[in-house]
């Protein structure tokens, strides 16, 4: 008498099989060309090596992906959290334009905003996910700005003191100190960052 093949045991190999197909067919991080990610980083030794270790820290330390990411996951947090600095600086001084009564004052603020609003044009792409193009871009507008930096505090030099220009310049020199902490981490990011692994080649 034939015995019944288990249509159970059946099942489970065309499961298997289906499996196993798509994983072939699924595109690896080498056939998308995606950077693979690095070695964790330790957020306070990577902040050490920065000329603002305290200001990286505070910063960058209530950043939950910042435990867990590589040196090229970190500029790009660090990008992240200047970006919103700075629309915080921005957005401070157009909000007291409406408010201040006299020129000078006006004039700071006003310059002041177009200065941090230029800054943020470049820096806005970080606010999403950063890819390869665009991180090359903030590296460079980066570098440039390092070169030709603005200053509020130029811009506020003959603004008489008071209760705005003071808060201006704190909010606009915390801006400031993590562009410069961001620079610091994206040529570190740039020393040991893992190599994008390249597209392959499609065949005619």
């Amino acid at each position: 008498m034939a015995t019944r093949r288990s249509s159970t045991s059946g099942s489970h190999v065309f499961s298997l099989l289906v499996l196993l197909f798509l994983a072939s067919a699924s595109p690896s991080a080498s056939q998308l060309g995606v950077r693979p990610k690095g070695p964790v980083v330790d957020l306070k030794a990577s902040c050490a090596k920065t000329d603002g270790p305290i200001t990286c820290n505070s910063f960058l330390g209530p950043e939950p992906d910042s435990k867990t990411a590589d040196a090229r996951g970190l500029a790009e947090i660090s990008m992240r959290v200047t970006a919103k600095l700075g629309g915080l600086v921005g957005a401070y001084a157009r909000r007291e334009l409406d408010l201040v009564n006299d020129n000078p004052t006006w004039q700071c603020l006003d310059e002041c905003a177009e200065d941090i609003e230029d800054a943020l044009s470049h820096l806005d792409d970080a606010l999403g996910g950063v890819n390869d193009a665009q991180f090359d871009q903030v590296r460079q507008y980066i570098d440039l700005s390092e070169q030709d930096t603005w200053s509020c505090d130029e811009t506020c030099r003959d603004t008489p003191p008071s209760p705005v220009r003071t808060e201006l310049l704190r909010k606009n020199l915390e801006f400031e100190r993590m562009m410069n902490v961001t620079r610091q981490l994206i040529k570190l990011a740039d020393g040991g960052a893992s190599p994008v692994l390249p597209k392959p080649a499609i065949l005619p």
